[in-house]
């Protein structure tokens, strides 16, 4: 097996155990990896010399976790590193990388924020369009700031983001981040994603679809 030595990871902004350890995904086959989100721009560049760690979540107690061996048909959840992860992938990279692994216990979602394209007006009789409504009430939303719109035709967190994928694809919406935060737009939210859903589903989430803690 690849290196099995783990050493614990401490957060600097979260009361989270981790464990780090260094794993070649081109010889591990034996553990099973779970991406959740689409990724927009694929990496072209070669990042072989600096790589940053990926952050991986298990059901598992982390305590009787000793060595590689110990996750030999697990499932890991890829929480935070889908365009790093899909480059060694793609590319078979014999290279052994730096992980992080959590708990999925430890694990909190929020739904990414995305900010309005278009008048408002227009967003909300594109949303009735779809089945939304504020007065009425279900476990899946799409909010506009403050204010909800439930559609309780939608039965599974799938179809409420391929709902969000068309927003995307038809620019009704945006992506926020770090470099492009806008100040004066409409901010729009989804029901977040749970770890269970992620488990569950057969299909991936639009890019920008969760935003996870801890954070690296």
């Amino acid at each position: 097996m690849e290196n099995s030595n783990f050493t614990e990871y401490k957060f600097e902004n979260y009361d989270v155990r981790g464990l780090k350890l260094e794993i070649n995904f081109s010889k591990s086959d034996f553990i099973k990896i779970k991406a959740h989100e689409e990724i927009n721009i694929p990496i072209e560049n070669d990042i072989n010399e600096s790589f940053e760690p990926l952050l991986f979540g298990i059901d598992m107690n982390l305590e009787i976790i000793n060595n590689i061996n110990d996750l030999k048909g697990k499932k890991m959840i890829l929480l935070d590193g889908h365009h790093r992860y899909e480059y060694l992938k793609r590319n078979n990279i014999d290279k052994s990388v730096e992980i992080i692994l959590i708990s999925t216990e430890d694990v909190q979602i929020l739904s990414y924020p995305s900010y309005l394209l278009i008048e408002q007006t227009k967003f909300v009789e594109i949303l009735e369009n779809y089945n939304f409504s504020n007065k009425v009430s279900s476990k899946f939303f799409v909010s506009l700031d403050d204010i909800k719109f439930f559609n309780n035709e939608i039965e599974n967190i799938n179809e409420l983001y391929a709902f969000k994928n068309l927003c995307f694809r038809n620019e009704y919406i945006s992506s926020v981040n770090n470099d492009n935060q806008p100040s004066d737009k409409i901010i729009i939210h989804f029901t977040p994603i749970q770890v269970s859903e992620i488990v569950d589903s057969n299909t991936l989430f639009p890019p920008k679809s969760t935003w996870i803690t801890p954070r690296l």
